[in-house]
């Protein structure tokens, strides 16, 4: 656990046109520590956040995130952000600041290793099938409609045994939007 104490808290921030304004350095490490070289400061900053979003339902959702902050509300809830081998736990904090700009802190909160999941893994080889994985909790949309731990969807679609995988999509699965019902009204 000591690598929670010294994970750095990330930081970035948006203009009242939601456009990136600010990432610090823990922004940047992560970036470059998780092949997310397309993520540096100087490929975003100034390009709108929610740009970022393929998912209309996520997108949406944070469009009312922004808005909420916006009226002076500091939201607060935990996400998953999962590296092939291990499975991580942050806490994001949204706070208005003047000018109807907004501050995003997300800071780590449970770590734990896991084997490591070529599903997960940059640069393997992807194919033209899409699979969508929430934003929130990590879990796949597997063929029946359940949403499913990624291992046990790497097992049920008998992903170990393809040439190619399929693209993640990012969404937001019926548990978790759920919770997020108050924020949508």
């Amino acid at each position: 656990m000591p690598y929670l104490h010294n994970f750095p808290v990330i930081t970035y921030r948006i203009d009242a046109s939601n456009r990136l304004t600010q990432v610090n350095e823990a922004w940047t490490e992560f970036a470059r520590g998780n092949h997310g070289d397309a993520l540096l400061p100087g490929d975003v900053l100034g390009r709108n956040l929610l740009d970022a979003i393929a998912n209309i339902t996520v997108r949406e959702l944070y469009v009312r995130m922004i808005q909420l902050a916006r009226s002076g509300q500091t939201l607060r809830f935990h996400y998953r952000c999962d590296a092939p081998d291990r499975r991580r736990t942050f806490e994001m904090v949204i706070r208005p600041l003047e000018d109807g700009a907004v501050e995003f802190e997300s800071t780590l909160t449970h770590e734990e290793p896991r084997p490591s999941l070529a599903l997960l893994e940059l640069g393997r080889p992807r194919d033209e099938r899409l699979l969508q994985i929430c934003s929130w909790c990590q879990k796949v949309e597997v063929d029946d409609g359940r949403w499913v731990p990624v291992e046990v969807a790497v097992d049920i679609l008998r992903l170990l045994e393809a040439n190619t995988f399929p693209q993640l999509t990012h969404g937001i699965c019926e548990p978790c939007a759920a919770e997020w019902t108050p924020c949508n009204g």
